[in-house]
């Protein structure tokens, strides 16, 4: 599992920077029936749960013990909170587009809160672990 965790985030940031351009560009015509938009929110969802699934058992340490610990406290809370958020952010804004009957609208939709969900997965990410 743990090599799952680590390869596909190389698919999934490849799918969701395909994903913010097309919706930059306006070329996500039906939001309800784009694959790519399905294909982003699985591969999201996907990491999500496998990194849950590594996540737990949490650790048998006090609260007190990861706070003061900057490797514990960005493995066991700074990373899964703010992942769980940026895929929150890119669940919403499937969901929002879907409702959206203009498609500029739509499109802007996906663009913000997909970028805003890069972003922070940017920020969170262990750059030195996966390379």
């Amino acid at each position: 599992m743990l090599h799952l965790h680590h390869y596909l985030p190389y698919l999934f940031l490849l799918v969701l920077l395909i994903s913010i351009v097309r919706a930059y560009l306006g070329k996500i015509q039906n939001p309800k029936k784009d694959k790519l938009l399905l294909v982003t929110l699985i591969l999201a969802h996907i990491q999500l749960l496998v990194g849950f699934y590594l996540l737990f058992p949490f650790p048998e340490l006090e609260m007190s013990v990861i706070m003061k610990n900057s490797i514990l406290r960005f493995k066991f809370i700074e990373h899964p909170s703010i992942m769980v958020l940026a895929i929150a952010l890119i669940t919403i804004a499937k969901i929002k587009s879907k409702k959206i009957k203009d498609v500029v609208k739509a499109n802007k939709t996906i663009f913000s809160y997909f970028l805003v969900a890069l972003v922070l997965i940017a920020l969170r990410t262990p750059w030195d672990k996966i390379f």
